[in-house]
């Protein structure tokens, strides 16, 4: 089905008028972000065997979301997918399904910006893609394509928290349990655009809060943000007086963990908690961050550079033990990364893979200008 939808697309545009193509709003965003840390008190500990002692969680569900980017001259199309997946209680719930791919229905996972004009908005509608933002409007020519594709994932990412809300089960989302800074100050685009943007993210960052907060009454969610590179919390507040400023929260742990392993064994550390408020549509929200440091193990034992994560929870909470489901899944577990996460990002990639190579097949080009990100 997703193959006879991007034929049709295709066709019809290729048949429209003027090309409307944007190249400016190509220029992918980087979300640099940062918070206010509320107090001091962080403190450094080293995760020995005593913190895998406790009985293995009954249920953790991983939620990851992935995206392929087809780039034609008519038109922007982006394949998305999203996925909850508990390896210990066996069971999924994907985005799409994969029995869906070939029926007719709702394909909102695929997300379709035409840069034609004129343009009958109809034809989308009647196909089932998505094609408007999270405010209900068509997605313009000139709309940022990183930013369209951030709110796709988060979108999609929305709908499966959604569900496996009535599972029982502790949930690890892939990424911040919520991103209150807006990526606009990056992003390349018209300016005219700057408050659509904002609305937008405010809607989708209300809808995602209103998720979390749900699940982590009755159970637990913790957020698990692996890419450091792009979050700036450790050296504003620079608690182990490293004497660095404006760095990244992987080059702060990096030199960290350099010198406090000089002549040493390196092994596992936490780092936190770090309080940290944000405000989402007036409102104040308090995460505790930890930062969990697992140095790299080669053939015969010996350790290399590390493996930083970050592992964010709602509230307040400021002992260790608070996050042991996710110590088991990694640290405990000999992984690098939580292997529920590790789980469900393989799912959702292959998910939006497979799907993509069906566009490929529709519109005629090559894999290496199909299989792509627009993000980094």
């Amino acid at each position: 089905m997703a193959f006879s939808i991007i034929s049709a697309l295709y066709e019809i545009s290729r048949s429209s008028g003027r090309v409307v193509r944007v190249e400016e709003s190509r220029q992918y965003t980087v979300t640099v972000e940062s918070g206010d840390v509320e107090g001091s008190g962080v403190g450094v500990y080293e995760l020995g065997r005593e913190y895998c002692t406790q009985a293995m969680p009954k249920g953790i569900v991983g939620v990851d979301s992935s995206s392929r980017v087809v780039d034609t001259p008519y038109m922007f199309i982006a394949v998305g997918s999203a996925t909850g997946i508990s390896r210990l209680g066996l069971r999924a719930f994907d985005i799409p399904a994969p029995s869906s791919i070939l029926t007719q229905g709702d394909h909102k996972y695929i997300l379709v910006i035409p840069e034609v004009e004129p343009f009958n908005y109809n034809v989308l509608a009647e196909l089932g893609v998505e094609y408007r933002d999270p405010s209900s409007r068509p997605y313009p020519p000139e709309y940022n394509k990183a930013l369209a594709l951030e709110e796709h994932r988060v979108e999609l990412e929305n709908k499966v928290l959604e569900n496996v809300l009535g599972w029982g089960e502790l949930v690890f989302l892939d990424g911040p349990l919520f991103l209150p800074t807006h990526p606009v100050t990056e992003a390349r685009g018209r300016s005219r655009l700057i408050d659509v943007y904002k609305e937008n993210w405010s809607l989708l960052m209300r809808r995602r809060l209103e998720i979390v907060e749900k699940i982590d009454s009755t159970t637990r969610v913790f957020g698990i943000v692996k890419r450091l590179q792009y979050t700036h919390i450790l050296s504003r507040d620079d608690p182990f007086k490293l004497g660095v400023e404006k760095v990244s929260d992987h080059a702060y742990l990096s030199i960290l963990s350099e010198r406090m392993f000089v002549g040493k064994k390196a092994s596992p550390f936490a780092l936190g908690p770090i309080h940290v408020r944000s405000e989402i549509d007036g409102r104040k929200v308090d995460r505790s961050m930890w930062y969990i440091c697992v140095p790299r193990r080669f053939v015969g034992g010996e350790t290399g550079s590390y493996v930083f994560f970050r592992v964010e929870t709602l509230g307040n909470a400021s002992n260790l033990r608070d996050i042991q489901p996710v110590l088991f899944d990694s640290v405990c577990t000999g992984a690098g990364i939580p292997l529920s996460i590790v789980i469900a990002d393989q799912r959702a990639k292959r998910l939006s893979e497979a799907i993509a190579r069906n566009v490929m097949l529709a519109v005629g080009v090559d894999r290496e200008s199909t299989l792509q990100y627009l993000s980094p």
